[in-house]
């Protein structure tokens, strides 16, 4: 079958399968008013807790040579905020709102998708299972597949909207803890989260991060996503969100070659905010030149 530029997710047609990862543009409000926003299929936005975050400190980004290494410490004003006065700003976006949800606990994710059913304006959410365990000594809770699929028990029990778990490549079966999420109800799972990574002063042997260890995105990772979401759409039935390592329009047709549904940029979009426009303009020269 020849690619084709429309996409489809949770019965909603899209005209591109391009999303915005979450924690590179925010709650879309300054995409929104510069206007850079209609082209993009859906939004995601960054992660959101239950109670208000103040983030790592600084340093928290680091460039790289080849890529970005991020330690944000999930920063966000609270579900509380996000509900009064985010999302409404985000009412008339030209694009899909997802909400990404955070927690340290079981329970969180379960409070936090609450507050947010009180909004309108998502049309569902992304759970990210890469946060730290508490209860369990900081482990993440995505290296556990029993954890996922509680997790998605959890939400599944507490909104009749649709959901992706996002997915950790940091440890763990990926392939295990997908089947899981679809097990317990969830619409779709993301492939996958940030990299472990690290850069170091070699003056100092000192990380550049103030918390060390970060998350590393960047379009050296293609190839390592790519083989995660052939083996993950391979095995689970419902829809594979792509997430990492592109750049280009013709890495978008990789990705939904291997499987995906739909295929998120993040650090591209966040160094260079037209990259949306130009790699769907890359994919249909592509496309019509095929």
């Amino acid at each position: 079958m020849k690619p084709r530029i429309e996409a489809s997710l949770w019965g909603r047609d899209f005209g591109n399968p391009l999303m915005l990862a979450s924690g590179t543009c925010g709650y879309g409000t300054e995409l929104l008013e510069a206007g850079l926003l209609g082209d993009a299929a859906a939004l995601v936005t960054k992660a959101t807790t239950a109670r208000p975050r103040e983030g790592n400190a600084p340093p928290r980004i680091a460039d790289t040579r080849f890529g970005l290494l991020n330690s944000i410490g999930l920063a966000n004003p609270g579900a509380e905020q996000v509900v009064e006065s985010l999302l409404p700003e985000m009412a008339f976006a030209p694009c899909a709102v997802i909400v990404n949800v955070a927690g340290e606990t079981l329970e969180e994710y379960r409070r936090v998708v609450g507050i947010l059913e009180r909004s309108e304006v998502h049309v569902g959410y992304e759970i990210n299972v890469s946060c730290p365990n508490v209860s369990a000594g900081g482990m993440a809770f995505g290296t556990d597949p029993a954890c996922v699929a509680e997790i998605t028990r959890l939400v599944r029990s507490s909104t009749g909207r649709p959901f992706s778990v996002k997915l950790t490549p940091n440890g763990g079966d990926i392939v295990e803890a997908a089947k899981m999420a679809e097990g317990e109800g969830a619409d779709a799972v993301t492939v996958c989260n940030t990299f472990l990574g690290m850069k170091l002063d070699w003056r100092t042997g000192r990380p550049v991060l103030s918390r060390g260890a970060g998350g590393y995105s960047s379009p050296a990772l293609l190839p390592l996503v790519t083989a995660r979401v052939w083996q993950v759409a391979s095995a689970v039935g419902i829809p594979v969100i792509a997430s990492g390592g592109v750049w280009w329009g013709e890495d978008v047709l990789e990705l939904r070659a291997a499987g995906a549904s739909m295929v998120q940029l993040g650090t591209a979009v966040l160094r260079r905010p037209s990259r949306i426009s130009e790699i769907l303009l890359e994919m249909r020269t592509l496309l019509e030149g095929s």
